[in-house]
């Protein structure tokens, strides 16, 4: 490179100081000089904001040969969001796991310093005057040895997050081995055990001898799950209740969704009506000190010891075959004759608010979360993350185009959490549970009869945004039970195992269309003739254009990233290469729109995309 750590000043003269700007540079400029420059940057920016570039960061951290400033910048930003503290310690352990032998040794060093300064809420020891940061502050004076005490509680706090999030994800293996028609009965016995964890740990907290601070914290197990809407920067689980958790049908795994109820942490305590536990269990002996190796083993051990108990409980709790409930999608209901999505979310808040201990609290809340284990969920973050920035920049091209993104958490190299997209269910699922269902065009008629031709909106404004997702990602596996359909007609697709260079099949790349468009979805927006279909075309050329105009900010995520095991990138160079050519960089604006209307005419009832519905009809049978 060119530019001298003395040059690099003069490049953020001008108005471009974006984040992707700076990381833009620290991708391509490997002198020290230059990478501490371009880090010391980033402590201008908000951690809510850097953390969406976490999984970059933390990548090409390890790939430096120094890497001090970036560890001082993780410790630092770590201190003070707590959301970012946990999130970078989870990615760190699942890149430790598969990462170049050449790298572990700086990875260990990370996580070392990382846990410490977790748990004492600072990188050097200070006057016994300062309130280290957490997940919130109290205006109180503290002694040493309460200092000491608090310092305790936060290693044990770190320590149960962890061991939450594991037995969650654990509970999704081991119920691959259960029989599919009692996989959900064991899956509410299990739930109800965690419940119960979380409700005695509470109690166990709620002893008049430990502080306010220490009772607040452990009033609920903070996950950093940032959920779309939430007016809460900081989310306390006081509840899961069991009756509310489903397994998912898929051949190898047992994803599940659960439902929980959060507090905000800053609200204050009331009159708690919850009754306590007959015997609430003595916490274990509190940790001083935080080790990798050890802290797995110890969680593996204390789960295991869970998961003995949690078989004759479930043996005993388990209800009759019929009470399993048949679930395709990854979100939302089965459907029932009077609508599709079943009871709407707002309905099972209300529901749910009704009969909890903490519903009188302003802050209650419910949310719906996916459990994935065995399955490593780093390459779907990637995809979220480029939908996530294709979002950002048509709001600010101020186009009408839909995208759903939701947040993912990485538990581990094979596990995690996914926000689950409430009042959204499977065309597939559509398709079955709907009586006397013909095609879209009639659902939506009939679905939407006051207002079809909003519902018809959403339909073709999230058809535009996920048809360019998918030609940009070359996107694969586009089936019927990875597309969903909101209650307000939007079109929603997840499930982002094959992009770029990898498709089912052993790469045959079967499905050769752009992106998905068959002539039922063509017919729910009025036919080749009419304007809705007019107006898709537009929205496509549109946010073709915008996405054009900063591609660039999309493929430093995806370049930041090709060294890595994901599938995706099997073939690195020409995943970046491909997905440049799929911009057509080369063309002016009247040549894009013919080649928008080539890639429409390409997609529409594309024979393949037809052959590729009927595969998945007879192997898996999800409905076209």
């Amino acid at each position: 490179m060119s530019d001298s750590p003395s040059s690099i000043p003069s490049l953020f003269s001008g108005e471009d100081t974006s984040i992707e700007y700076i990381l833009g540079y620290l991708h391509k400029n490997e002198s020290r000089g230059v990478q501490d420059f371009l880090i010391n940057r980033l402590y201008d920016f908000p951690s809510d904001q850097v953390v969406n570039f976490l999984p970059q960061l933390v990548n090409i951290s390890i790939q430096r040969e120094d890497c001090e400033s970036y560890t001082s910048f993780f410790l630092d930003t770590a201190i003070k969001n707590h959301f970012f503290a946990v999130k970078l310690y989870w990615l760190l352990q699942a890149n430790l796991l598969d990462c170049q032998n050449q790298f572990v040794k700086k990875l260990e060093h990370i996580i070392h310093s990382l846990e410490k300064a977790i748990v004492d809420g600072q990188r050097h020891r200070r006057s016994s005057g300062y309130q280290p940061p957490h997940l919130f502050a109290l205006n109180i004076a503290e002694t040493e040895e309460e200092l000491l005490i608090h310092k305790r509680a936060r290693a044990e706090y770190f320590t149960d997050q962890h061991k939450l999030a594991n037995t969650l994800a654990k509970i999704s293996i081991t119920l691959i081995g259960v029989p599919n028609d009692e996989k959900d009965s064991m899956l509410r016995a299990y739930i109800q055990n965690v419940d119960t964890w979380i409700k005695d740990t509470r109690f166990w907290y709620k002893r008049s001898e430990k502080s306010l601070y220490i009772q607040r914290i452990y009033r609920g197990i903070v996950l950093p799950i940032e959920f779309q809407g939430s007016d809460s920067k900081i989310e306390q689980i006081v509840s899961i209740p069991s009756e509310e958790s489903k397994c998912f049908k898929t051949k190898a795994r047992v994803p599940y969704k659960i439902i929980i109820e959060t507090i905000d942490i800053n609200e204050d305590d009331l009159n708690e009506t919850e009754p306590a536990s007959p015997q609430v269990a003595p916490k274990s002996e509190i940790i001083e000190g935080l080790n990798v190796e050890d802290l797995e083993s110890s969680l593996i051990d204390k789960n295991e010891a869970r998961f003995a108990g949690f078989e004759e409980y479930a043996r005993k709790a388990r209800p009759d075959k019929e009470d399993r409930q048949d679930v395709i999608s990854m979100a939302g209901s089965d459907g029932s004759e009077e609508t599709p999505w079943g009871e709407s979310w707002e309905e099972t808040k209300a529901r749910l608010q009704a009969s909890s201990a903490f519903g009188y609290y302003k802050s209650w809340n419910a949310r719906a979360v996916i459990v994935k284990g065995h399955d490593d969920l780093r390459q779907e973050l990637l995809a979220m993350q480029i939908i996530r920035k294709s979002k950002e920049i048509f709001l600010e091209a101020g186009l009408s185009i839909y995208l759903r993104p939701y947040d993912i958490l990485i538990v581990s190299h094979n596990s995690g959490l996914i926000e689950c997209v409430p009042d959204a269910v499977s065309l597939h699922s559509i398709k079955k549970n709907t009586k006397n269902y013909t095609n879209l065009r009639d659902f939506f008629a009939r679905t939407w009869d006051t207002s079809f031709e909003e519902a018809q909106r959403n339909f073709v404004e999230s058809m535009a945004g996920y048809s360019l997702v998918c030609y940009i990602l070359n996107l694969k596996d586009r089936h019927n039970g990875n597309i969903l359909l909101d209650s307000k007609g939007h079109i929603i697709h997840i499930d982002f195992g094959f992009f770029l260079t990898n498709s089912p099949g052993g790469n045959i790349n079967f499905e050769s269309a752009p992106f998905k468009l068959t002539k039922e979805m063509i017919d729910a927006m009025g036919g080749y003739d009419s304007e809705m279909y007019v107006y898709f075309k537009v929205l496509l050329f549109q946010g073709f254009l915008a996405l054009r105009k900063q591609f660039d900010k999309l493929r430093l995520l995806l370049d930041m990233m090709k060294h890595t095991n994901f599938p995706c990138f099997k073939h690195p160079s020409r995943a970046i290469s491909d997905f440049r050519s799929r911009f057509q960089l080369n063309l002016n604006e009247d040549q894009c729109l013919s080649f928008i209307n080539d890639l429409v005419l390409t997609a529409a009832e594309n024979w393949k995309t037809v052959k590729y519905d009927s595969f998945q009809r007879f192997t898996n049978g999800i409905l076209p």
